[in-house]
């Protein structure tokens, strides 16, 4: 099953690459614009808000009890479980 990967503000619909390792690759894959700094899930940079779907992420250390209230995600180190749409 094709899993289809939305960034709503950079207008894009992309398609799920089983071989990169997080969303943040699948985004600069696409040039599609996201912050990073550390690529491991610690320093908070990559967050972006889950408008719809289920990630699955290695990593929270970089997210405030706050960020997990409002649906943040850390790109870097999440990967797609379902269709998703993002706040990017």
């Amino acid at each position: 099953m094709a899993i289809q990967v939305e960034f709503k503000q950079s207008g894009k619909t992309v398609q799920w690459d089983d071989s990169l390792d997080s969303i943040l690759d699948l985004a600069q894959a696409n040039g599609i614009e996201i912050d990073s700094d550390c690529e491991a899930g610690i320093c908070g940079t990559c967050k972006v808000r889950l408008l719809s779907g289920k990630v699955d992420m290695e990593a929270e250390d970089g997210l405030e009890n706050e960020d997990i209230e409002q649906n943040m995600i850390l790109t870097c180190v999440a990967v797609p479980l379902t269709d998703i749409s993002l706040e990017a």
